[in-house]
């Protein structure tokens, strides 16, 4: 248990130090990961909506499926095999 919180202590104190460094590269790769995490935030909603998009077709064909297949066993039920 000392060890995990020693170990957060210290991240905890390098994020810190990355946060006020103002050296070049960390900016670089600040911009980098904004963005990273920009186009990642794009693509996922993109994807998302697609997915909505496809659950609904889905949706809806199973609807009229099952609508044709309600329709169907009225007419069979109507009919009398002897």
């Amino acid at each position: 248990m000392q060890l995990e919180a020693a170990h957060a202590v210290e991240i905890t104190k390098l994020v810190e130090y990355v946060d006020r460094k103002e050296d070049p590269l960390i900016q670089v790769v600040r911009t980098h990961q904004h963005k990273t995490d920009s186009a990642v935030l794009q693509t996922a909603r993109c994807l998302k909506t697609e997915i909505q998009k496809e659950t609904r077709k889905i949706k809806d064909s199973m609807a009229e499926k099952i609508k044709e297949d309600g329709e169907g066993r009225g007419r069979m039920d109507n009919c009398h095999v002897t």
